[in-house]
């Protein structure tokens, strides 16, 4: 932001006090906000101006009847003459503020005209009253100057020229003229001094102005970062992230800070790598270019818009589901599981030279630390550890063991018997094929205690049974959370 004025506001320049006591807008100089203040000051004008001449006018009209009829002055029909005149003077100024004029440059001139003749025709009451007080020709002045809102030397040179035009009927009345000058000098130094005030106001504006700039800088790189923050996490990261700016007062790091911080959760993860992908991959610019980027980037998507938070090393997909309670961490995780399957079967129907992704989808259940395990700098990781991602780790080992390749397909979804043992109890009844490692002489390396692992075929009829079963899931949760006490919206 540039802030050129600044030359004009040095408390240490005296000169420069002195030329923006009488020169105010040059404080302004440089800035983008004069039209904003010129603007400012034509909206509290004309508020005022639409308060003060209905009220002059109606006093006008009042100081005949409370007046000038019971104190009897003559002629009486001139005085009643001269206070409709000016009643209807004042109404007229009224007026002009309700029509486009009152937004032109020169919007004070009917106001300085009547409030000039409104002095002027004071003077000459006097002359026609006597009893009527001389001194409030200049309260008149006064009065008038402040209704103007006017910098210092506007108001100055109202205040001359009103006084000028009074000075010939003043002198008429018989009030020595070195009384006049005195109250005249008098009038002008409290003017000068009421509307000294004009320069603070403005000074106020100005810092209020860059306040206000500053903020509003301060939001926009607030978001141009938030939102670069984003283009490097995982989108439900990014929800995450969202919530907490918009739901508490903090900054965009202690935000990050907090989503991010490693906690211990209950989560279901899901892994898939591509078989022969080390062969494959040899055919840099078709295999990799054409079919594994877009492969990676739709189960990515897959993962992301059902609300997992995924990694990529690789062809390898590893994902984990931590938002919710633990089924429905499965759910999701199974969701993303049965669309990964489908991307991969209509990206090879797709192929016509042969060239195949095969991908297992492995999922499992448990307890893990889950957020940014390494620091805020090149060793950012948000990733998973603990024993069901290992775990998923050694499966995947297994799944490449003849005994067990040759019982599945591409597409597969194999569970854990954590994961398994959930799903029974949310009593999702897919069709699986169970297969029990002792069996075919093999056993899950550090996890002896799994004797088993759990396959869910993609068909058509497992796809449309957990869709339903997962929908009905995700109501249900969205129920509860609807009638929990103080729910934050």
């Amino acid at each position: 932001m540039t802030i050129r004025h600044t030359r004009h506001m040095r408390p240490d320049s005296k000169y420069g006090s002195f030329i923006a006591y009488i020169f105010p807008f040059s404080l302004l100089e440089g800035t983008p906000w004069l039209q904003a203040w010129k603007t400012k000051e034509n909206e509290d004008f004309i508020g005022i101006a639409k308060v003060i001449f209905p009220l002059t006018a109606v006093l006008y009209i009042a100081h005949y009847f409370l007046f000038d009829r019971p104190m009897g002055l003559e002629p009486l029909e001139d005085w009643l003459l001269f206070r409709l005149s000016m009643a209807a003077i004042s109404l007229a100024t009224f007026a002009l503020y309700f029509t486009p004029l009152a937004h032109l440059s020169f919007y004070r001139t009917p106001a300085i005209l009547t409030l000039l003749l409104i002095c002027y025709s004071q003077a000459q009451v006097t002359v026609r009253y006597p009893e009527a007080p001389w001194l409030y020709c200049f309260l008149f002045v006064g009065i008038a100057a402040l209704i103007l809102r006017a910098p210092v030397l506007t108001s100055s040179i109202f205040a001359v020229t009103a006084m000028s035009l009074q000075w010939t009927a003043l002198v008429e009345t018989g009030v020595p003229v070195p009384t006049l000058v005195s109250a005249a000098f008098v009038t002008l130094v409290l003017i000068l001094a009421s509307r000294g005030g004009y320069v603070a106001d403005l000074r106020y504006f100005l810092l209020n102005q860059q306040n206000t700039d500053s903020q509003r800088r301060n939001i926009e790189l607030n978001i141009e970062f938030t939102d670069r923050i984003k283009s490097f996490i995982p989108g439900e990261i990014a929800k995450r992230l969202d919530f907490l700016l918009r739901s508490r007062d903090t900054t965009v790091l202690q935000a990050i800070d907090e989503v991010l911080r490693p906690r211990k959760k209950q989560i279901a993860c899901i892994f898939s790598d591509i078989r022969g992908y080390t062969e494959a991959s040899k055919n840099l610019d078709h295999f990799i270019g054409d079919l594994v980027l877009p492969n990676v980037k739709a189960c990515t998507s897959a993962i992301d818009n059902n609300g997992g938070i995924p990694r990529k090393i690789g062809d390898l997909i590893f994902a984990y589901f931590d938002g919710n309670g633990p089924h429905l961490n499965l759910l999701q995780a199974l969701r993303s599981a049965f669309q990964i399957a489908e991307i991969n079967d209509s990206q090879n129907s797709g192929t016509s030279d042969g060239k195949k992704i095969s991908r297992y989808i492995l999922v499992s259940v448990g307890d893990a630390y889950v957020g940014n395990i390494g620091g805020f700098d090149s060793s950012v990781e948000i990733t998973a550890l603990g024993s069901p991602v290992n775990l998923l780790s050694r499966i995947d080992e297994l799944t490449k063991e003849d005994k067990i390749s040759a019982q599945l397909m591409s597409g597969d979804v194999v569970l854990s018997s954590a994961a398994y043992n959930m799903i029974f109890e949310l009593g999702l009844r897919p069709s699986m094929k169970k297969l029990v490692l002792k069996d075919l002489g093999l056993s899950i390396r550090n996890f002896p205690d799994e004797q088993c692992i759990f396959v869910i075929s993609p068909t058509e009829s497992n796809r449309d049974h957990f869709s339903k079963f997962y929908h009905i899931a995700v109501e249900s949760q969205e129920k509860a959370v609807d009638t929990r006490p103080n729910k934050v919206a």
